[in-house]
């Protein structure tokens, strides 16, 4: 599969999934430009992507708060071809528990942050569509939109990820409609629902439950790389819009 002459823009592109579905697009040949609030990780995660081909553009870094109602500096939008919305907070912490600041951080980040880049790439994506000649408009998509949401949006596990949770819900409900908002002008939108992924997010964080295929590899976790692979899967096929895909090693099914 081929991301050549693919610009992605990758919201929490320097670490954990973000870092991973970076890592697996440029490898495709893909141009990345990572966005995080923090220039210290996206210079590492430049750092660990393979270098651009001479005369290609090269990959870029873009610090910025994704819950910010002002679009990124520096971060041209119609040059984007896929929109990978991964930046987001975990919260842990029965509702009677958390504090007014903390739900709405949560939704800030994990929610309203999705929406905002999502309206970022549609305005642009809008005036490239209407930009075309009537015969590219059917002959080459616009854009895509993968979004990150959870298995927790899909499924209540255990208490205390309620807020958490519902953010994740949300996003699944988010992305079917601006499938068929966005088809009116050939954007795509997905989403992947991961299962327990250990990153530096959620390294603290231990399974309560096993899944069904733990039975023979004796461990619930999932890879980074299944996570981009499933990226991949919808970054490369132009006929797959709304669709929610769990990578969870079966737990949904149960």
């Amino acid at each position: 599969m081929s991301l050549r002459h693919t610009t992605a823009l990758i919201t929490g592109g320097s670490g954990g999934i973000g870092l991973g579905i970076s890592k697996a697009f440029a490898n495709a040949g893909a141009r990345i430009v990572v966005l995080s609030h923090k220039k210290e990780e996206i210079d590492a995660a430049l750092s660990a992507l393979p270098e651009r081909a001479e005369g290609d553009e090269p990959h870029q870094g873009i610090v910025h708060d994704v819950t910010s109602a002002e679009a990124p500096s520096g971060v041209n939008f119609s040059e984007v071809d896929v929109l990978v919305n991964c930046a987001g907070i975990a919260h842990a912490g029965l509702l009677s528990n958390t504090e007014a600041k903390d739900i709405q951080n949560v939704v800030n980040v994990n929610l309203v942050g999705t929406m905002f880049m999502t309206k970022f790439a549609m305005d642009a994506w809008q005036k490239r569509y209407t930009e075309r000649a009537e015969s590219d408009r059917k002959a080459e998509g616009n854009g895509c939109i993968i979004n990150i949401s959870s298995i927790l949006g899909l499924r209540a596990v255990s208490p205390g990820l309620s807020v958490y949770a519902a953010t994740k819900a949300a996003l699944i409900m988010f992305t079917k409609s601006m499938c068929v908002e966005g088809g009116r002008v050939a954007v795509r939108s997905n989403a992947i629902c991961p299962g327990y992924v250990r990153t530096e997010m959620t390294k603290s964080q231990e399974l309560s439950f096993k899944t069904p295929l733990q039975e023979v590899d004796d461990t619930g976790d999932v890879s980074v790389e299944s996570i981009a692979n499933a990226a991949m899967y919808f970054a490369t096929n132009p006929q797959v819009s709304g669709s929610i895909l769990s990578v969870d090693k079966g737990i949904c099914a149960n």
